[in-house]
C-alpha cells in the first residue's frame, strides 16, 4: 500500500515536471555531444533542436483543434504551433547556416540564459519567501545560469571553436544541476506527509 502510494507520487511528478526533466536531459546530452566534437555535433544538435521545435508546433496545433473554439480564440496556440513547425524546418534544412552565423547565436544564447537566470532568481526568492526547502540550490543554480550567460554574450574574443565547447561544458553543468534539482524535490517530497504537500 505505501509502495502504491509512492508510485502515485512519482507519477505525479513526472507529470508535473515533465517538461523540466526533458530539458535537463536535453541539456545533459547535447552539452556532452557539443564536448565531444563541437564541429560535426554542432549540425547534428541545432537539426535536433528542429525536430523538437517540429513536435511543440504540431503538439500545440493539436492543442488548438482540441479546444473548444471560444477557448482557442483566447490563446495563440495556432500561430505559435505554425512558427515553431517553420522554424524547427529552417533548423533542420538550413543547419548550415546556424553553424556559420554560430557566433551572433552564441550571443543570444547567453542572453536567453541571462533571462533564464533572472527567472530562477525570481523562483529563488519565492522558495525562500515561501520558507520551502532547497532555496539554495535554487539559488546556485540560478547563479549559474547568470554567470555562464553573461561571459557567453559579452566575451568577443572567443574563437568559434571555443564558445562551442564553452557552450558545451554550460549545457552539461546545467543540466546535471537542474536534474540534481528535480532529483532533490522528487525526494523532499517523499519525506512530506500528504495533508503537508498539499
Amino acid at each position: 500500500m505505501l509502495s502504491m502510494k509512492k508510485e502515485e507520487k512519482i507519477m505525479k511528478f513526472l507529470k508535473e515536471n515533465w517538461l523540466s526533466i526533458l530539458l535537463a536531459l536535453f541539456l545533459i546530452a547535447g552539452g556532452i555531444l557539443l564536448l565531444i566534437n563541437p564541429a560535426v555535433y554542432g549540425i547534428f544538435f541545432v537539426k535536433i533542436i528542429g525536430v523538437l521545435l517540429i513536435l511543440l508546433g504540431v503538439f500545440d496545433i493539436i492543442k488548438y483543434f482540441r479546444a473548444k473554439p471560444e477557448e482557442a480564440a483566447k490563446g495563440s496556440a495556432f500561430s505559435f504551433g505554425a512558427m515553431m513547425i517553420t522554424i524547427g524546418c529552417f533548423c533542420i534544412l538550413g543547419s548550415q547556416w546556424f553553424i556559420d552565423v554560430f557566433p551572433i547565436l552564441a550571443v543570444l544564447y547567453g542572453l536567453v540564459q541571462v533571462l533564464i537566470g533572472f527567472r530562477k532568481l525570481q523562483r529563488t526568492m519565492d522558495t525562500l519567501r515561501m520558507k520551502k526547502p532547497l532555496w539554495q540550490l535554487r539559488a546556485i543554480s540560478a547563479g549559474i545560469s547568470l554567470l555562464f550567460g553573461f561571459l557567453i554574450a559579452f566575451n568577443p574574443y572567443m574563437t568559434i571553436m571555443s564558445i562551442w565547447v564553452f557552450t558545451g561544458i554550460t549545457m552539461l553543468i546545467e543540466g546535471v544541476f537542474d536534474a540534481v534539482i528535480l532529483v532533490m524535490q522528487l525526494k523532499k517530497k517523499d519525506e512530506l506527509p500528504d495533508q503537508i504537500q498539499a
